[in-house]
């Protein structure tokens, strides 16, 4: 609707300049024009036009006829001297600005110019008696039909800059009104996007927070047993392609079952949650802890050698059992056993958790609190028995 508003006037505009500047605008005669400085008064001397009427209104015509304003009927009546017999008497005419032909009246007096348009006008008139010549004698009568206000040159060149200023405000409107449509389209779109990104960026974090948490153990915040054993996996990749050690260390709370049987599920849990974060306050950035059981827990330790992965066990073994666990039923002195194994640089992440568990009952065969690595006899001095009691 507002490209319609805008062609509209400027179509307007251009009918009436092309309206002001066609030929015959206002029946205006270009021989007519040539005498436009000339005074409305009689050409010849003369007296052959009796009568002027416009719109059956008898008009004054000795210095011209001014008439109108406005479109009307032209009447003109003439007559024969008294000299001459009248039957004798031939006239013909034109309008000047109307028609350039002369029209023979035979015996008619007048003549009538219906609807005639708004311009300046020539009428002349020559008289013949019997066979003579025509222009024996003559008449000329200027005749100035004025228009109205609204067929004025001067009202049509205001009218068409009024409505071209119109166009250039509806324009400049029009351009505003795009400018500040665009401007809010940027704005909703940037809205759009803003929440669009937001909205991803939730969705993104919800879902990496329910694949971490899928991926935790509920209770200690470790990695569960399907994760850690991917960390592994990765890990001894890693090591295989960079030819590093790895090493993994298995660990299990002493008598836990008894720890449950005596004080409680929410006793044990206590004691499985400080345990965990005891664990995890040793880990390096690198390192990895899990839960893999009930009360088991698996460590991979990437670039540890076998002797650094026991004196890593040991460091373990210390954080948990030389501090009482303070829980609902008062604090608890907790022990671990812990297996050792490294990669070999071609076994199977099963194979490696396995020969650390094979190292773990083992420590637990020689009496529990303690590290053992495997491949290494029960009476290795790597074997780190219980502490002396105090």
């Amino acid at each position: 609707m507002k490209a319609r508003t805008i062609v509209f006037p400027s179509l307007l505009v251009f009918g009436v300049l092309f309206g002001l500047l066609a030929p015959g605008s206002f029946a205006l005669d270009r021989s007519a024009a040539d005498h436009s400085h000339s005074p409305a008064r009689p050409v010849h001397s003369q007296q052959l036009i009796d009568q002027v009427q416009f719109n059956r209104e008898v008009l004054s015509f000795e210095q011209g006829v001014t008439a109108g304003p406005g479109v009307g009927d032209l009447e003109i009546q003439f007559l024969a001297p008294q000299s001459v017999a009248p039957e004798h008497v031939h006239f013909r005419y034109r309008l000047l600005g109307l028609d350039s032909e002369w029209t023979e009246t035979g015996k008619e007096r007048e003549v009538v110019y219906n609807q005639l348009q708004p311009g300046r006008y020539m009428f002349q008139l020559e008289e013949a008696e019997g066979t003579n010549p025509w222009g024996q004698r003559s008449a000329s009568l200027w005749i100035v039909v004025t228009p109205r206000y609204w067929q004025t040159a001067s009202f049509w060149i205001m009218s068409a800059f009024g409505l071209l200023i119109l166009t250039i405000v509806f324009f400049g409107l029009y351009v505003r009104s795009l400018t500040y449509t665009v401007h809010e389209l940027r704005e909703e779109v940037h809205q759009r996007t803003a929440e669009t990104q937001l909205a991803r960026k939730i969705a993104e974090d919800a879902n990496r927070a329910a694949i971490e948490q899928s991926l935790r153990d509920s209770l200690t915040d470790l990695w569960n047993r399907r994760a850690i054993f991917e960390v592994l996996e990765k890990e001894i990749s890693r090591a295989q392609r960079d030819q590093l050690p790895v090493a993994v260390v298995m660990i299990d709370l002493d008598h836990f079952k008894l720890v449950n049987d005596t004080y409680g599920h929410l006793t044990g849990d206590a004691v499985l949650q400080e345990s965990a974060m005891r664990i995890a306050e040793l880990m390096r950035p690198y390192d990895s802890a899990g839960r893999y059981g009930g009360e088991e827990f698996l460590i991979v330790l990437p670039g540890c050698s076998p002797s650094n992965g026991v004196r890593r066990a040991e460091d373990f073994r210390r954080a948990i059992a030389e501090t009482p666990v303070l829980t609902a039923s008062g604090p608890l002195t907790v022990t671990c056993s812990l297996g050792v194994a490294s990669h070999d640089g071609v076994m199977a992440a099963e194979d490696l958790i396995h020969q650390a568990d094979e190292a773990l009952y083992c420590a637990k065969r020689l009496g529990r609190n303690c590290v053992r690595a495997a491949g290494v006899a029960d009476t290795t001095s790597l074997t780190v028995t219980k502490p002396r009691s105090r």
